[in-house]
């Protein structure tokens, strides 16, 4: 979401919403957990560099379900670093919709995460097929937040709204396979990183 579109009342209930996840994303934080957020977050950073057209426009990765896997609630405290350096730096997105923003990609983040939890830790699925469905979870949940928020700001922004998810397709696909690769990768050879705070 950019700067602009949304109405104040909006924006600033998306501030609050962003401030009351990430200090539930902090709570009970250990002292193992600041470096790996840091980690991820700059690979959420980095990920937005990486864009994929779809004619009119272009989308890119959001490895937001990657950090609903590895972080789980800590994801909510990259989500919005990582959104605020895109949008300060590279004017992805907008400063003011960062709460807007960091909200919608934190709740698909804990979709995410615990999508892998009931497929992976409870369920005896491969690392590489939890993260992979883990990932289109987080990137459609992502979508679907999106659509809704610009259906519901009127008929001006429906065209778009019907875009959106659609825009989102491809990505999930890449997402899935990164993030499943990503996960089997660590699960392999430092399967710490994915012992994290409860979703």
């Amino acid at each position: 979401m950019s700067d602009g579109i949304l109405p104040a009342p909006w924006l600033a209930a998306g501030w609050v919403s962003a401030g009351a996840l990430a200090w539930w994303g902090s709570r009970g934080l250990r002292e193992a957990d600041p470096p790996r957020v840091a980690v991820f977050t700059a690979a959420f950073f980095v990920a937005s560099l990486l864009h994929v057209p779809v004619p009119p426009t272009s989308v890119h990765l959001l490895l937001n379900g990657l950090l609903g896997v590895v972080l789980g609630r800590r994801a909510l405290l990259a989500v919005p670093v990582g959104l605020g350096l895109q949008a300060a730096l590279l004017g992805h997105g907008g400063l003011t919709a960062v709460g807007v923003n960091a909200t919608m990609f934190g709740l698909a983040a804990l979709l995410a995460g615990a999508g892998y939890d009931l497929l992976v830790r409870r369920g005896g699925w491969r690392p590489f097929w939890g993260g992979a469905l883990a990932a289109a979870l987080g990137v459609l949940a992502a979508g679907v937040q999106l659509t809704l928020l610009l259906w519901s700001l009127g008929e001006a922004f429906r065209p778009v709204a019907q875009f959106a998810l659609l825009a989102h397709l491809p990505v999930l696909g890449l997402e899935a396979l990164v993030t499943g690769f990503t996960v089997e990768f660590l699960h392999r050879v430092q399967p710490a990183l994915l012992s994290r705070a409860p979703a």
